[in-house]
């Protein structure tokens, strides 16, 4: 029998990549998809180093487990051993129940199974691959769709009144933003800089406003007080006396708002 090493490869890692997502779905944890395919990679590096190399010693079930506790520390890093235990048996108890279909698919289509012989080619596998890929799929689409309807709640139109103009842009509402000037108590939204004319601003008195960002960072924003901000809620339009502080930065990466609410503005 010839095995491509590639196809090989490539079917252990959609397979790898299938198992952790459901355990970290199991879990309840958001994890990186960067990290997730890294793990995966582990994974079938593994198989491939045991294709190629032939080690005895790597096929034991202490090396398995080993293997499957480094796939599982490699997407939670930053959690406790306990929580790293859990889960990693949380996976190699899902790899079980798959690796049981499979020989339950073998069997049922009358092959018998020989011992120390692994499943490489089986009727079904194809199918099984396609419902992976269709999972894996949906599960990025569902993803996908929910975060834009929680983003989509928490973005509000606003008009920004000044002497000779006005601006109408997409601001984020950042629950986590108290970020306020602290001799009037007024509240400050953050906007992306280059939405202004130099024009627009240089007749308006500056203020300079103190924050700081969980990281520990201190700093000073540079702001001004517009004639008046309006904020289109669903039913009416508010209209709130606020300072604008100006960010050099880009604050969405996908373009879907370019200013930040904080929480005193709307609650």
């Amino acid at each position: 029998m010839h095995i491509y090493l590639d196809i090989l490869f490539l079917e252990n890692f959609i397979i790898n990549r299938f198992l952790l997502s459901l355990t970290a779905k199991t879990v309840k944890e958001k994890v990186n998809s960067i990290f997730l395919s890294l793990a995966s990679i582990i994974g079938s590096s593994y198989l491939l180093f045991i294709l190629i190399g032939k080690k005895t010693y790597a096929n034991n079930i202490f090396f398995k487990l080993l293997v499957a506790f480094c796939m599982v520390f490699t997407i939670f890093r930053k959690k406790n051993i306990i929580f790293k235990l859990k889960t990693t048996f949380i996976f190699i108890l899902y790899s079980i129940l798959l690796a049981g279909i499979c020989i339950f698919m073998q069997i049922a289509n009358g092959n018998g199974l020989k011992s120390n012989v692994a499943i490489v080619n089986f009727p079904y596998k194809k199918l099984l691959m396609a419902i992976i890929l269709l999972y894996l799929l949906l599960e990025r689409i569902v993803s996908f769709i929910r975060d834009r309807i929680v983003l989509d709640k928490l973005i509000y139109k606003i008009d920004i009144d000044l002497k000779n103009s006005k601006k109408s842009i997409n601001a984020f509402l950042d629950t986590g933003n108290e970020l306020v000037e602290p001799v009037t108590n007024l509240p400050v939204i953050v906007v992306e800089k280059d939405i202004f004319q130099k024009n627009e601003i240089e007749d308006y008195d500056t203020v300079y406003i103190p924050f700081s960002v969980v990281n520990g960072d201190r700093g000073m924003l540079k702001a001004i007080k517009p004639e008046m901000v309006s904020i289109y809620k669903k039913r009416e339009i508010e209209k709130k006396e606020v300072l604008i502080a100006f960010s050099d930065k880009k604050l969405s990466s996908s373009g879907d708002y370019r200013a930040l609410l904080s929480r005193g503005i709307i609650f």
